[in-house]
């Protein structure tokens, strides 16, 4: 067990995820997480992020608020991350939704200010069918950091 990433980031319900461009260049996102056995998982939407994450897996992780805003004192724990598929998924999908409970699908689907809502385009009908499943978004993917030395 790599009691560092608990210990930085056990009371925090934000993280930072900071990933790398191609040319080195830091992209910065607060995600919600869980921390299951000794790595972290989250969730997030297919697109750029997890282009970054295929072409350079290592990334750092940094207890924050919903906005980003890093904590003070808060370190920068390396990982590497691993997009997870089929029922390890699912079941880290679940340890997820445990942890946030009832928001874990309702809030991807609110406008809340200072936060960009990757869902905003989804119609209606389509958001309110997504705040009722328990399983993995199609748009959606899990993925896993798995602690680095530093």
């Amino acid at each position: 067990m790599h009691l560092r990433l608990f210990n930085e980031l056990q009371d925090a319900r934000y993280a930072l995820l900071r990933t790398f461009r191609g040319d080195g260049t830091p992209v910065d996102t607060p995600i919600w997480f869980a921390i299951d056995d000794d790595t972290l998982v989250f969730r997030t939407k297919l697109g750029p992020k997890t282009r970054r994450l295929a072409s350079r897996p290592e990334v750092e992780l940094i207890a924050c608020d919903y906005r980003g805003r890093p904590r003070d004192q808060a370190r920068a724990l390396p990982g590497r991350a691993t997009v997870l598929s089929g029922d390890e998924a699912e079941a880290a999908n679940r340890t997820l939704h445990r942890r946030y409970g009832w928001q874990w699908n309702v809030v991807p689907m609110l406008s809340v200010p200072g936060v960009t809502n990757v869902h905003r385009d989804l119609p209606l009908r389509e958001k309110l069918r997504r705040t009722r499943t328990r399983n993995l978004w199609p748009d959606s993917v899990i993925v896993r950091v798995d602690p680095l030395p530093h």
